[in-house]
């Protein structure tokens, strides 16, 4: 059995303040690196230039070389630092014991010399006399210079980088302090005392996303109060029903012959299929408002409009109304078979239902472009045209109206409409009402017209 561990959530807090932390590293590391070289740089360029100073000061003969050669010793250490010679090829052998000899031959400039395993920086001058000289120093002396140095100009940047971090650290938590704010406001409310959040001293960068909160705390608290008026009406709705069944169930048990018993029987049947289609409406209309859960498969138009007016041809005949299927397109298509049942089972009952003894109600199942349309077209009194939107409002019947129903069935069909976004459109015509479903297809799987 394979087992999922649940991976914590990371921190932003923490992620932003790593990457910055890290980023501020990266940036100091390299501006290290580079004030570093440059510091070194700097301090061999003074270096060289202090050797060509005392080239320049012994061709002003500011300074006498007597010798052909000297060396001067450094202050802390028994190492030469400092060499000074001529360069005459007969001086070289006679000075062979010095610590560098310069080649008489080395062109005028600075030059880096190893002679002994040591390292040196030469200056080779031609003074105004026609003598050459050559000032050298030890390379590894200028090394620690410039190292000391440079280490000096780096240390406060180092030393500056952990605080850099630290404040970062700081004000990262500082600046999303509104958002674990806005997360304890969020958590302490309940169905009870849900409310939009405030948009005051919210930054400019979360706005969007507490804006966006407070609509959908809006459209839940709609739904909340939908939830709570569709049961008290529901709850209003059987009440009735439930009372009269148990009334009838009363009066069938005090029946002294079985004449009067069989008709109460047939009353309290006639009562209970009334209850029943009340409780399927309701558990349709709470289908739509959560959304259908069924899949998309094949639908044959002409079973789908032939059951439906089948299962309402009773009704029909005891009011003698003409129901029939007046076009319908003999196809195939992919639809969500469910809802186009209760939709059209709805529209049917509804416009048989509402149409008075004697009339008239016509079906059409169509393909109509990219749709699938179901219309029924009935020879009922139609809806007062203020009214056409207040019908569609759950338990909402027209004032007046004195034909048995619960107010739901053009309800459920708006609901599934919105849901699955569909058309619905009801139209007062001449001869009565039209009510139009256009219901998005997404393709004809087989059939002929």
């Amino acid at each position: 059995m394979e087992t999922h561990q649940i991976r914590s959530p990371r921190s932003m807090t923490s992620r932003l303040t790593w990457w910055i932390a890290s980023v501020v590293a990266a940036l100091s590391v390299m501006a290290g690196v580079a004030s570093f070289a440059a510091a070194s740089h700097e301090a061999n360029k003074l270096q060289d230039g202090h050797l060509r100073e005392i080239g320049a000061l012994i061709d002003a003969k500011k300074l006498v070389l007597d010798t052909t050669a000297v060396a001067w010793q450094g202050s802390q250490d028994s190492d030469v630092r400092l060499v000074i010679s001529r360069l005459e090829p007969e001086w070289e052998a006679a000075n062979a014991s010095a610590p560098i000899i310069v080649p008489a031959t080395l062109k005028d400039g600075l030059h880096d010399l190893e002679t002994h395993g040591r390292r040196w920086r030469v200056d080779v001058r031609t003074l105004h006399s026609g003598d050459r000289i050559a000032v050298a120093e030890l390379s590894t002396i200028r090394d620690e210079i410039a190292s000391d140095g440079a280490m000096r100009t780096l240390f406060p940047m180092l030393a500056l980088t952990p605080v850099i971090v630290a404040l970062v650290f700081f004000l990262v938590r500082r600046m999303l302090l509104p958002v674990r704010r806005l997360a304890s406001v969020v958590d302490s409310q309940d169905d009870a005392t849900l409310d939009t959040l405030s948009e005051e001293d919210i930054p400019a960068e979360l706005l969007p996303f507490v804006t966006s909160i407070n609509r959908l705390i809006g459209r839940l608290k709609d739904a909340m109060a939908q939830q709570r008026r569709f049961i008290a009406d529901a709850a209003h709705e059987l009440r009735s029903p439930l009372a009269a069944l148990s009334l009838q169930a009363e009066h069938l048990g005090a029946a002294d012959s079985a004449i009067v018993a069989r008709e109460r029987l047939v009353t309290f049947h006639a009562a209970i299929r009334r209850t029943a289609r009340l409780v399927e409406q309701l558990l349709a209309l709470a289908r739509s408002q959560h959304g259908s859960s069924m899949k998309p498969s094949v639908v044959s138009l002409r079973e789908l409009a032939t059951d439906i007016v089948i299962q309402s041809v009773n009704m029909a005949e005891d009011k003698h109304v003409d129901l029939g299927l007046e076009r319908v397109d003999d196809v195939d298509v992919i639809a969500d078979a469910p809802a186009l049942a209760v939709v059209l089972r709805n529209l049917v009952d509804n416009a048989v239902r509402y149409t008075p003894e004697g009339g008239r109600v016509d079906v059409s199942v169509t393909v109509s472009g990219q749709d699938l349309l179901l219309e029924v077209q009935d020879s009922g009194p139609g809806i007062p045209d203020d009214e056409l939107t207040r019908v569609l409002e759950p338990f909402y019947r027209i004032p007046g109206t004195r034909t048995m129903g619960s107010g739901l069935g053009l309800s459920i069909v708006s609901e599934t409409a919105r849901r699955s976004g569909a058309r619905f459109v009801l139209q007062n015509t001449e001869t009565g009402l039209r009510v139009c479903y256009w219901h998005p297809l997404r393709e004809r799987t087989a059939g002929s017209m």
